[in-house]
């Protein structure tokens, strides 16, 4: 996981200091042509799986580039530290994504609708005592984190088990 936290961290940096530094010169112009190669090459050591992509040469002649901005009020600063995990983390989801196929990605799609639709049904029904609701809770957050992950199977058990729930509300039976 730390590999794939550090790719996804390189991935937004690059993107942000890229556009960044390209926005500085003119379209067609040698130096927004350079920029966006160096872009590109630290973009494909993070795609080839490298953690340290950031540390190479061409992450090294973008971050000097920007260096050469410290003044510019449009430079991008340092973010706050939740503000920067919700970012990656972001950046990190479409990572795993890209890696699934259109199938699974259509599976982790429909599992997304799930846990947003039926917890609510759940807990807009009055018959759901404090004790399920806190159940719901639970296994939301685990889909969540299976969807972050690109885990369609835990994604799917986890719907699996708010249905299951539902269902128990919905022929009649309590908890």
């Amino acid at each position: 996981m730390f590999a794939l936290w550090r790719q996804a961290e390189t991935a937004k940096w690059v993107d942000v200091v890229s556009g960044f530094l390209a926005s500085r010169h003119p379209r067609g112009s040698a130096e927004r042509a350079e920029v966006e190669g160096k872009a590109r090459a630290v973009r494909e050591e993070v795609d080839a799986g490298d953690p340290y992509a950031a540390s190479g040469a061409a992450a090294t002649w973008l971050a000097i580039a920007l260096h050469a901005f410290e003044d510019d009020p449009h430079r991008p600063g340092p973010l706050r530290p939740a503000e920067e995990d919700a970012q990656v983390r972001d950046y990190l989801k479409d990572v795993l994504r890209h890696r699934l196929s259109r199938g699974q990605r259509d599976r982790l799609d429909r599992h997304a609708l799930s846990l947003r639709v039926v917890p609510r049904r759940l807990c807009e029904n009055p018959a759901v005592d404090a004790r399920t609701r806190e159940d719901v809770r639970y296994l939301v957050a685990r889909g969540l984190m299976a969807l972050d992950l690109g885990h369609v199977d835990a994604a799917e058990r986890e719907v699996g088990r708010l249905e299951a729930i539902e269902e128990r509300y919905r022929s009649g039976g309590c908890g």
